[in-house]
């Protein structure tokens, strides 16, 4: 369950870091921001936050995990209440959770880059 978890987790940091600062191939991902920030400010602004980034990455994939793939939990909540009955329970605490930890992971390389950056 461990492993699953820390998989999870380092899967949507992955996912949210690609979202905000990634160029993909043929700067598609670039592209996509700045066209969905032309649509919408404040979608536009969301793209450029890890915080509000990952906490859409978490509930869009509880929600995949409970609609689509229900027979192997692989969200955090969906793992520890294995019960889509309590739907409106795991989406919020799959979302809320992988914004917190996404944030985390994201603090701790900032505060390592702007630390080897010191040293320079």
């Amino acid at each position: 369950m461990i492993t699953i978890i820390l998989v999870y987790v380092l899967m949507t940091y992955g996912l949210s870091n690609l979202i905000v600062y990634g160029s993909g191939p043929y700067d598609m991902l670039i592209r996509m921001r700045n066209y969905l920030g032309k649509v919408s400010s404040t979608i536009g602004d969301m793209l450029q936050c890890m915080m509000c980034t990952s906490t859409n990455v978490g509930w869009i994939l509880s929600l995949i995990n409970i609609l689509l793939i229900p027979t192997i939990p692989f969200t955090p909540f969906n793992i520890i209440f294995n019960n889509s009955s309590l739907w409106y329970l795991i989406i919020p605490l799959d979302a809320s959770f992988t914004s917190g930890c996404v944030w985390l992971i994201h603090t701790l390389q900032e505060l390592m880059e702007n630390k080897t950056n010191d040293y320079e």
